[in-house]
């Protein structure tokens, strides 16, 4: 038996073959999987839509620069220089500041390798500072309260 086909037989032969059809099926399943797919190509376009806080930083930007446009066209007093400038030292205001000791809560005895042994205290207080105008008779107080903590050294004989 000959296994030699020759060229133009082969050929011949290939173009007689035609593929089969697909089951239907088969199609259903290929066309799910593109719609799948495709589904990001959707001609739709999604609007973008900036977070609320930019719209609202937006519009107060927009009222600053009408304030400093408006205050930049406005005639200058004299006044206001020249009020402040007479003050003599008996209008200056008058500051008073004084300190409060609230608590004071010990925090312990540490022992770390790097600095050796160390009392930590936690240290309450307010410091108060009024401030008085003798020309218009205003007071205003700022209460300012802190807590530091304080790393003494401690020694052990």
């Amino acid at each position: 038996m000959n296994n030699d086909i020759d060229e133009a037989q082969l050929e011949n032969l290939l173009r007689g073959i035609s593929p089969a059809q697909a089951s239907p099926a088969l199609r259903q399943r290929v066309d799910e999987e593109l719609k799948l797919d495709m589904s990001w190509l959707s001609t739709r376009r999604q609007s973008r839509r900036l977070p609320r806080w930019v719209t609202s930083a937006s519009w107060a930007a927009m009222g600053a620069a009408a304030a400093i446009a408006i205050m930049s066209y406005m005639p200058q007093q004299q006044g206001s220089a020249g009020a402040l400038a007479s003050v003599t030292p008996a209008e200056a205001p008058v500051v008073t500041t004084s300190h409060e000791l609230d608590d004071v809560r010990d925090s312990g005895v540490y022992h770390s390798r790097n600095r050796g042994n160390e009392k930590r205290a936690l240290v309450i207080s307010r410091e108060l500072q009024t401030w008085v105008d003798p020309r218009y008779a205003a007071e205003t107080t700022m209460d300012i309260q802190s807590q530091p903590q304080l790393f003494l050294p401690a020694s052990f004989r």
